[in-house]
């Protein structure tokens, strides 16, 4: 039996919009020679809604597009995700089979997760009760969403302990054929050195899900159907990964971050799991994130600062990849301690990349700043608040460029953001000024250390010079600053943040952990700063909170999925 996998892109809030595109997707699907059709979860209002799903208009329009989308179907079933309400106020998540004009099945989910990012019993009920089979074609077909998979108690979220196996009762229950609608959000694992391993390390959603999907294939001996969706949703970025798992183990499966359909067929033969890359697919993410978060705000151009250092460079290398370089605008902001090269550095890789590039003078707002700072406190001399003050000035010349009509003409719109390029080594530490360097609609490396942005530089090629990657970073407010003089070598820092923050390691272990992750020197200095880093941790938390969100591409990301009180340190 030939099964349409589709994996879509779904918009939240746009029930209207997402139905057109699984009925354009639907009939795709049976002109390709599809006797079944899957469909993500959620499809129709998008995962997840949040507390707009309390809106009782939106969910008269979810269920209004989903009885239209039913009413369409022909002899070929669609199965897709949608909702609907429940008795107690909250809502249903469903899975619909819906064939020749009606609604055959209603499969509704059993497992809610309530853990890092996730908070759908916020939301929706729990059905308590097992799933009846769906005969088509001479299979029993079990149907299920998403988290119902990661139930298992040796293959699944073993620490949340659901107490219950959804996919366990559909095999007992004499199921030949397991669909399973997902809307399942990807990460990598917990950062490591290379060529290091810990037996606490975090591993990527996508090798979870390789050893999830044919560990539960063969264990149970039925196939089973995975579609799940695709895109970005603010600081959510979903690959995919849809595929049909056999009971053999072996895998029939389409490509991370696209949009399609893919067909697959129980009676086929299957090939082993290939291993995804971190760095090909860490770059699709990202540029991914950046192209779906603009679209999705109606967003369209982006400006950001650059200064020869390696996160502007990187930012600025993805956002052309996601937008093309007539939507990117690089602004070099000098002060009286920014180098010569800086400036060289930037304007070289925005003329490489075919960006747009400005060169605004900050020092003369520092100027002012400084005299009317002088004039209330005569002889003070030049610190921190200076540093800051630099930063500030480059931050409101930023904003200032995405009003600016000018700026409007060279980028072809209006609607222009400011694209942050901090990265989560600095956001961990508090190493940023707040409203100067921590301003912008979102960033894309504010989930990564720096060591994996130092990686993706590397992956980028060409697109970032080399001058840039070698260079020590600095934030260029003083004379002979640099970061790692500032807070400890990135080697270092990282492997504590990987450990502490990634991978949630208990502080009182912290200093045995970090002998796995480094040698001699290196971690003899990693141990002793560890009480000043752990300490930066906790107590900028008040800076974090007003930074834009950031793309999730590690196990543990500040923002929804990391709840930390202003108050407790």
């Amino acid at each position: 039996m030939r099964i349409a996998l589709l994996q879509l892109n779904a918009r939240l809030g746009d029930p209207e919009g997402n139905s057109r595109k699984l009925e354009v997707a639907y009939a795709g699907a049976i002109a390709s020679g599809a006797e079944l059709v899957l469909a993500p979860e959620l499809a129709i209002p998008g995962y997840l809604l949040e507390d707009r799903l309390w809106e009782t208009g939106l969910r008269r329009r979810i269920e209004a597009e989903s009885l239209r989308l039913a009413a369409l179907t022909g002899p070929v079933p669609l199965v897709f995700g949608t909702a609907t309400s429940a008795p107690s106020g909250r809502l249903w998540n469903e899975l619909w089979w819906c064939e020749r004009s009606e609604l055959r099945h209603c499969a509704r989910k059993r497992v809610l997760p309530s853990y890092d990012v996730f908070d759908e019993h916020r939301y929706f009920e729990p059905d308590a009760s097992p799933q009846p089979l769906v005969a088509f074609r001479g299979h029993r077909i079990g149907l299920s969403i998403c988290e119902d998979l990661w139930a298992d108690p040796q293959l699944g979220n073993v620490p949340v302990g659901y107490g219950l196996d959804p996919i366990a009762d559909l095999a007992a229950a004499g199921a030949t054929l397991i669909l399973n609608a997902s809307a399942s959000p990807s990460a990598l694992g917990s950062w490591l050195p290379a060529g290091r391993s810990a037996p606490w390390s975090i591993p990527s959603k996508e090798a979870q899900r390789r050893r999830l999907l044919p560990g539960l294939a063969q264990k149970h001996g039925v196939p089973i159907a995975y579609a799940s969706r695709v895109g970005a949703e603010s600081w959510l970025l979903f690959d995919g990964g849809s595929g049909l798992a056999l009971p053999d183990g072996r895998w029939q499966g389409g490509e991370a971050f696209e949009e399609g359909t893919l067909l697959v067929d129980p009676a086929a033969a299957g090939r082993p799991w290939r291993a995804v890359e971190e760095g090909p697919w860490l770059r699709r993410a990202l540029v991914t994130g950046i192209r779906d978060n603009l679209a999705k705000q109606g967003l369209q151009a982006v400006v950001l600062g650059l200064s020869g250092g390696i996160d502007s460079a990187v930012a600025a290398a993805l956002a052309v990849e996601a937008l093309g370089p007539g939507r990117v605008l690089g602004a070099a902001l000098p002060t009286r301690y920014s180098s010569a090269e800086s400036a060289d550095l930037a304007e070289q890789q925005a003329r490489h990349l075919g960006m747009g590039f400005l060169k605004l003078d900050a020092d003369d707002p520092f100027a002012g700043f400084a005299a009317s700072l002088g004039k209330a406190f005569p002889g003070r001399a030049f610190g921190l608040t200076d540093e800051n003050l630099q930063s500030r000035c480059r931050g409101s010349l930023l904003m200032a460029l995405t009003s600016e009509p000018e700026v409007h003409r060279r980028l072809g719109t209006d609607r222009v953001a400011v694209l942050n390029t901090g990265n989560k080594s600095e956001a961990a530490t508090g190493y940023f000024t707040l409203y100067g360097d921590g301003i912008g609609a979102f960033s894309p490396l504010g989930d990564c250390l720096k060591a994996r942005v130092y990686a993706m530089a590397e992956d980028l090629g060409e697109a970032v010079p080399r001058s840039v990657i070698e260079r020590p970073p600095t934030a260029e407010l003083r004379p002979g600053q640099t970061d790692e003089a500032s807070l400890l070598p990135y080697a270092q820092l990282d492997a504590i943040l990987g450990a502490a923050l990634e991978a949630q390691r208990p502080e009182e272990g912290l200093a045995d952990d970090l002998a796995l992750l480094l040698d001699g020197p290196a971690l003899a200095q990693a141990r002793a700063a560890l009480p000043r880093i752990l300490g930066l941790l906790r107590r900028t938390e008040f800076k974090r909170r007003q930074l834009p969100f950031a793309f999730k591409v590690s196990p543990k990301a500040f923002g929804a999925g990391r709840r930390i009180p202003l108050t407790a340190l």
